[in-house]
């Protein structure tokens, strides 16, 4: 049996009550993680390689070395109107 997914409000919650750890914070996914958010929310429904183009800039200019099978997973989802960052 599968995990349920979370909701939103669920998330949201557990980033609030989640003490702040420095060491966390200095993750590059964590630093990029409101970027991707905020391209896949204006990207929703937008070929799948102009999003997979737009993510992967937005981890290049966080320092990061893009995977390009995940992100052309990630722009699929975001193609199909879904945020799989939010």
């Amino acid at each position: 049996m599968g995990r349920r997914p979370r909701s939103g409000l669920q998330e949201e919650l557990l980033r609030l009550l989640r003490p702040p750890d420095p060491r966390r914070e200095q993750l590059l996914s964590e630093r990029v993680a409101p970027t991707l958010a905020a391209v896949a929310d204006r990207m929703a429904g937008r070929p799948a390689d102009e999003v997979a183009a737009a993510l992967g800039a937005a981890v290049r200019e966080a320092g990061g070395t893009p995977d390009r099978a995940a992100l052309r997973e990630l722009a699929a989802q975001v193609e199909a109107g879904e945020n799989p960052f939010a």
